[in-house]
């Protein structure tokens, strides 16, 4: 494993207070069904040009989970709502929905703070990221890291620059981290003693191995 720079390390503060990955206001979904088919919808989201979608798929964060010619269910943030012909629904949510579009990619919608979350998995456990493509590593605190029995106590030590003043860090390499399909190895990680950062950062680690794109209300990571 590489010997982790100090310089990496200082930046870890600016990692919560300064670089996180967010918008001014998130928005609500608003979704209009404007033609409706067997295992297809013609949908319009925020008012944008409609676009037909197939079961099981998704568009700008709304995915269409069944449909037929009176009424189709859709998906937004976790949250299912039924749909009728020319009907509109409004959603919103605490955690932004991320939607799998096959192929090795996902889309992540903005929550209702700002950010942009993802449920992710660490070696198949079940873990919610903060995306942060101000964070050079993806971080966790040692809190988390033991409820997901994540081994870390072997890792180098150092020290890293947080909130609440300087706090020992271990510096390991995760064996498998999943966002949707999107499943990378060995990934470089910091663990904080204590309860900084108040939620996993998903960190350029990670990130810097996918294409990664953001328009609006949302960000679409695809594997290269």
């Amino acid at each position: 494993m590489r010997r982790f720079k100090a310089s990496v390390l200082s930046l870890l503060l600016n990692v919560i207070l300064v670089n996180s990955v967010c918008l001014n206001a998130a928005e609500s979904t608003s979704v209009t069904a404007i033609a409706l088919f067997k295992d297809r919808a013609m949908l319009s989201v925020n008012g944008h040009k409609a676009k037909i979608v197939r079961a099981g798929k998704a568009h700008k964060g709304v995915k269409l989970i069944r449909s037929n010619t009176s009424e189709a269910v859709i998906e937004v943030n976790g949250k299912q709502e039924v749909l009728t012909l020319n009907g509109t629904a409004i959603l919103t949510g605490e955690l932004g929905a991320v939607s799998s579009l096959g192929g090795g990619k996902v889309e992540i919608q903005v929550n209702q703070q700002g950010f942009f979350e993802s449920v992710g998995s660490i070696n198949g456990r079940r873990i919610n990221f903060l995306v942060d493509t101000g964070a050079n590593l993806v971080v966790l605190s040692s809190r988390q890291a033991n409820a997901i029995g994540l081994q870390y106590l072997d890792g180098q030590r150092t020290f890293a620059a947080t909130a609440s003043g300087t706090s020992p860090m271990y510096a390991i390499v995760i064996p498998k981290i999943s966002v949707g399909p999107i499943q990378l190895s060995n990934i470089e990680a910091g663990v904080i003693e204590g309860d900084f950062p108040l939620k996993p950062l998903l960190g350029m680690t990670f990130l810097s191995q996918l294409d990664m794109t953001r328009s609006g209300n949302l960000m679409t990571l695809k594997e290269r």
